[in-house]
């Protein structure tokens, strides 16, 4: 009988222990687990650049999904002296619960004093620390070091080339150094970057900036070249320049139902050309909207140039052709005695026999050989450092992209592909994202006063 007794009560011990367990030590060792994780937060911080300037952000975020984030706090050294750039402090969380914010971002606006602190190495020090109970209540910690150079001089450009003769519709030719490597230089026609290249000289701090004067330009922005450094300082710097103002011709074309019902065929399968539309109205839209597409299609390539001149001396013009429309021509589209649409002509309209050869204006590389739209089956030749030759409606193309070819080399055969009423050729010429007038490039005169001589100027000037 007593052995019955002390067995059920030993029974009993079990039972009150049992429940004990999971009615304390299981939720305080489950609350412990959870208050010991050791999960530390991330930072993530966006790219700072390796130099930076006086102002710069420094931009992020701080994630903990364990304990919640308890406090971040971001820190300058340079040459000893410490700078807080951000300290802050999140809500400490109730007893089972994580802390109020798991996610976080910054931006931190930096605007230093050059005195103060002058320019060399700085670090940027990164600190978050979460509601763990690890490390004696003061949480998990996750630090992130950043080295940066404080750079807040602009570099310096100077001017090489002098007298700068340009006209509207015009090219020019600025050469000019650097005195430290930049993310950008180039010429600033009002609105319109065109960039520089090194390479051509000996000095690799000296670079050729070919440059357009667009048609519309008014002159008053100015011209002048800029730079910027890779801490974002920028510098400017003006140079003489005399600018010719012009006059282009005005023209009315007359479009009749024969010339509307011969084209408009070839255009009914390319997307934006709705052929359920009045002919009148699919007209307008080719004529428009089409045409400024394949204007932007075509001075795409001027991004594909080589950092090295190809031509030689004068441009070619097709052999015995005649002009049969000038660069800037504008033009009125007479339909039943009515003005439909307007287009200004970016190239030169050359006719001869017909599907005559058709030669390169120079030497280059082929960087576009394929159909584009009112310009029909067309060629884009790159001749360097942006300067671009097209060569439009033609019949046929026996030449592809990467072929390099030499001045007179054919590329081709007429024809009347694209927007064109007969058999002849649209030569264009531009720089960088801009049309030209090719007439200048034809004139080896105009390039020994505007091109070539500036460079042999600057190549005697620095042999000496």
């Amino acid at each position: 009988m007593q052995f019955k007794q002390k067995n059920k009560w030993k029974k009993l011990k079990i039972w009150l222990m049992t429940i004990f367990c999971v009615m304390v030590i299981v939720p305080v060792a489950g609350v412990l687990v959870i208050k010991f994780e050791g999960e530390k937060p991330v930072i993530d911080i966006d790219r700072l650049p390796a130099v930076v300037s006086a102002k710069f952000d420094i931009t992020g975020k701080v994630h903990d999904a364990r304990s919640g984030l308890k406090k971040i706090r971001i820190t300058m050294l340079r040459n000893g002296k410490e700078t807080i750039l951000l300290d802050k402090a999140y809500d400490a969380p109730e007893w089972f619960k994580k802390g109020e914010v798991i996610d976080d971002t910054f931006k931190i606006p930096v605007s230093v004093v050059k005195k103060e602190f002058p320019d060399g190495k700085a670090t940027l020090t990164f600190e978050a620390r979460d509601y763990s109970w690890r490390d004696w209540w003061n949480g998990n910690k996750t630090v992130i070091e950043k080295e940066i150079v404080f750079d807040t001089k602009p570099p310096q450009l100077t001017v090489l080339s002098r007298q700068h003769n340009v006209s509207q519709g015009g090219s020019g030719l600025v050469i000019y150094r650097l005195s430290e490597p930049c993310v950008k230089s180039g010429v600033m026609v009002g609105d319109d970057f065109f960039p520089g290249y090194p390479g051509h000289f000996p000095d690799k701090n000296i670079y050729l900036a070919f440059f357009a004067v667009p048609i519309d330009y008014t002159g008053e922005k100015g011209l002048y070249a800029t730079a910027e450094d890779p801490a974002g300082n920028t510098t400017k710097s003006s140079f003489y320049y005399y600018l010719k103002k012009k006059t282009f011709h005005k023209d009315v074309l007359k479009i009749s139902d024969n010339f509307i019902n011969a084209k408009l065929p070839e255009f009914q399968n390319i997307p934006g050309v709705d052929a359920t539309r009045p002919l009148v109205d699919q007209f307008i839209f080719i004529n428009t909207e089409l045409r400024e597409k394949n204007n932007q299609a075509i001075l795409g390539n001027g991004k594909k140039t080589d950092a090295q001149i190809y031509w030689e001396g004068a441009f070619t013009r097709l052999p015995n052709s005649a002009p049969r429309a000038n660069f800037a021509d504008y033009r009125d589209y007479e339909y039943n005695g009515a003005i439909i649409s307007k287009a200004v002509h970016l190239g030169v309209d050359l006719a001869s026999t017909q599907h005559v050869p058709i030669p390169a204006a120079n030497k280059g590389k082929v960087v576009f050989a394929d159909y584009v739209g009112i310009y029909g089956n067309l060629v884009c030749i790159d001749h360097g450092y942006g300067l671009m030759s097209i060569y439009g409606h033609l019949n046929q193309i026996t030449v592809k992209p990467g072929d390099m070819v030499a001045k007179n080399d054919t590329i081709g055969y007429s024809g009347t592909t694209g927007m064109a009423g007969g058999d002849h050729l649209h030569f264009g010429m531009f720089i960088d994202h801009v049309f030209v007038n090719p007439i200048e490039w034809w004139d080896a005169a105009w390039i020994a006063n505007n091109i070539t001589g500036k460079i042999d100027a600057v190549k005697a000037s620095a042999n000496k």
